[in-house]
């Protein structure tokens, strides 16, 4: 009779384990760096939409604004795809960009005139560099092919953003 008594909590604990691990396993089924990637990915592209808005709002000057329509229009674009594959990988993301990116986010917007828009093109050029390095990675060692993929489909567009921001840079960070 004993035997009965343990037999239930055991099987009670073996089914709560296997729905648990079903639950972890759908989030454990992206590696660890395809998640990060896929997180911090979005965040940046938060960031890069916020910057780009700043630019369109803040600055007089007619490349600036140009270029910062390019950024909100195709960071917004890839944010959604960016969205749906996480959706779709089950992993979670936060909906606003990191507090280090909110921070500098802040710093560029105290500024104005020819030094926003000078601070605006370093920063374009700084974060689509990193954003290209991250994007490289991925493509080359990330472990799920959807996660590859979109960073081989992304790439181009955040090289031709660092161009367009450092021939930015040169016309106004004079």
């Amino acid at each position: 009779m004993k035997s009965n008594r343990l037999t239930f909590p055991l099987a009670s604990l073996a089914a709560m384990l296997l729905s648990v691990s079903s639950v972890l396993g759908d989030d454990a089924a992206v590696s660890s760096s395809d998640k990060s990637f896929l997180q911090n990915a979005y965040e940046d592209g938060l960031a890069e939409v916020k910057a780009g808005e700043l630019g369109q709002s803040k600055s007089a000057n007619a490349d600036v604004k140009a270029f910062a329509d390019h950024i909100v229009a195709d960071h917004s674009k890839a944010n959604a795809e960016l969205k749906t594959l996480s959706d779709n990988k089950k992993v979670s993301l936060s909906q606003s960009p990191s507090l280090v990116a909110q921070a500098k986010g802040k710093l560029l917007d105290a500024k104005s005139g020819d030094s926003f828009d000078k601070a605006f093109a370093d920063a374009m050029v700084n974060d689509h560099k990193k954003a290209i390095d991250a994007f490289e990675k991925a493509a080359s060692e990330g472990k799920d092919p959807d996660v590859k993929a979109f960073a081989e489909k992304i790439l181009p567009t955040l090289k031709m953003h660092l161009s367009m921001a450092e021939e930015l840079q040169g016309k106004v960070g004079k």
